[in-house]
């Protein structure tokens, strides 16, 4: 006799991976909370975790926008300003340390200062290059849209009640004077590249833990019923300042954010992992979600990925309410299953 003996099949590759069809292999077979329909969910991270955002609706969840457009303007126009991409409006966050620098921003811990830069279009963010493409026609507007932003991240992390954030990048660059991180490199998006001044970092396992921790023990603080959900986004790097190939350096990348993923849901009970890096990217699944470029995730891929965080994360009652139901009539939903699910219990009990 001897442990492996009484191991459910998940925990062997013969029988959880081998013999299974791909799409039927159970990737999360225990999560530490189940998710429902009137939960807020706030989302960050790299670019696939845009796509959990966009679906997060048709899972019958909620997902919850900190940060409105003006009233003024139409839908189409608020999409384009980068509104509703997120639960606020900052664009991609690549790096643990990028997420930090932004709560310690919007809970004022470090002065709120403004890095810009003029172009022909107007007054460029180089912290939210991404959705602010088109610039600002001042730089006072640029600022006060800025505090806007960081006080909607503020009242972000006050209200949701959970927070999934995709890991996708250790490689930054940041300014050494401040040593504020950027998003990408100054000059690729916008802004102009400044060897004395921007500077090249790849932050190790050691470094991310230690970011992210701070980051779940100071929320915790402030929003002690807060739950986070990691994920490692599957998306290679486009390019990498290391003297690795990029496929070489990639590997290094998602490795270390794993490793400290790991690290954090051991350590933090109101921490989950959730392997949407996994599911799109082991051996087994012989790059069938790859896309034509062999870097993006296909929209093949990203609907299994949501299929099996509903199956993880979504508690049955959510499922079975369809996505359109209003909150009112989620809890009322919810109201009736309990009464009958009662009554039921009633009914069952030997001493009626």
């Amino acid at each position: 006799m001897h442990p492996y003996k009484n191991f459910p099949d998940n925990n062997f590759w013969k029988k959880s991976v081998a013999s299974k069809v791909y799409s039927d292999i159970d990737f999360n077979p225990s999560v530490k909370f189940k998710i429902n329909s009137i939960d807020k969910i706030a989302t960050a991270g790299s670019c696939f975790a845009q796509h959990i955002a966009v679906n997060l609706k048709n899972l019958g969840l909620s997902h919850f926008i900190a940060e409105n457009p003006p009233s003024i303007i139409t839908a189409e126009r608020a999409a384009e300003l980068g509104y509703g991409q997120f639960s606020a409006r900052y664009g991609n966050i690549y790096t643990a340390r990028q997420l930090r620098q932004l709560i310690e921003f919007a809970f004022n811990l470090r002065s709120r200062v403004t890095i810009a830069d003029h172009s022909h279009t107007g007054w460029i963010d180089l912290l939210r290059p991404g959705v602010d493409v088109e610039g600002h026609e001042s730089l006072h507007e640029l600022e006060c849209d800025r505090s806007f932003h960081l006080d909607s991240v503020k009242k972000l992390f006050n209200e949701t009640d959970f927070f999934i954030f995709t890991l996708g990048l250790t490689e930054a660059w940041y300014d050494e004077e401040s040593k504020i991180v950027f998003p990408v490199c100054p000059g690729t998006k916008s802004g102009k590249f400044d060897t004395n001044k921007h500077k090249f970092k790849n932050f190790s396992v050691i470094e991310v833990i230690e970011d992210l921790k701070w980051c779940i023990d100071f929320i915790a603080k402030i929003n002690p019923r807060l739950k986070w959900i990691f994920t490692v986004s599957p998306v290679a790097l486009s390019a990498t300042a290391t003297n690795k190939n990029v496929l070489v350096a990639t590997a290094a990348s998602k490795a270390i954010l794993r490793a400290a993923a790991e690290e954090i849901v051991n350590h933090y009970e109101n921490c989950d992992y959730f392997p949407s890096f996994e599911i799109t990217t082991s051996p087994p699944s012989f790059g069938q979600f790859l896309d034509s470029d062999l870097r993006e995730i296909s929209m093949r891929g990203v609907h299994l990925v949501m299929r099996i965080f509903q199956k993880s994360f979504v508690d049955t009652l959510t499922q079975s309410i369809p996505s359109s139901t209003s909150i009112e009539g989620v809890r009322e939903h919810q109201i009736i299953s309990a009464i009958e699910a009662e009554c039921e219990e009633a009914l069952n009990d030997p001493r009626q």
